[in-house]
């Protein structure tokens, strides 16, 4: 029995100190990345408007200006969200968006103006495998001047990968 013990706290030891490195390796490679998002040089950020992110694709089609219901600016974002995966899955479960004005992240808006001609219900239908449908996402201006960045990345992934697309505001 002593003989085990002696052996086996070495090799618990071991391991310890190979997961304190492995975990210190993995902080200063998380550091450099955050470093790198800051100066806005990231490769994990990819400025397009169709691409693929774990088991589905999408395209960032469009965006249009239009209202709430109460009358503020809202804009409203057109995407395909295709299915690749083996199971029924939903754009608001696949994903995670967001939407920018200099900086600032824009709120979801959900309930538009009848003009708008706004439908937010394929944002939670699901779809099954080897099927695209078109999601439209709002979201209100900060301003009715800046331009919008919206950027998508995966729900739960260990991928940092994020699209982006840029809409100027006709003035």
């Amino acid at each position: 029995m002593k003989k085990v013990i002696k052996r086996t706290i070495p090799a618990i030891l071991t391991i310890c100190v190979l997961l304190a490195f492995a975990i210190m390796a993995m902080s200063s490679s998380s550091e450099s990345t955050t470093e790198e998002q800051e100066a806005g040089e990231t490769e994990n950020t990819v400025n397009t408007d169709n691409e693929t992110l774990g088991d589905y694709t999408v395209t960032i089609d469009s965006c249009r200006l239009a209202e709430d219901w109460d009358g503020n600016p809202i804009a409203i974002v057109k995407y395909t969200f295709t299915n690749n995966s083996d199971e029924a899955s939903s754009f608001n479960v696949a994903f995670t968006d967001s939407a920018y004005q200099d900086g600032v992240e824009m709120e979801h808006c959900y309930f538009a103006d009848e003009s708008a001609n706004y439908s937010a219900d394929n944002q939670s239908k699901k779809i099954k495998s080897d099927t695209s449908i078109e999601v439209e996402v709002a979201y209100t201006l900060n301003d009715t001047t800046t331009d919008i960045q919206v950027e998508l990345e995966e729900f739960i992934s260990f991928n940092d990968k994020i699209i982006t697309k840029t809409f100027k505001i006709a003035q």
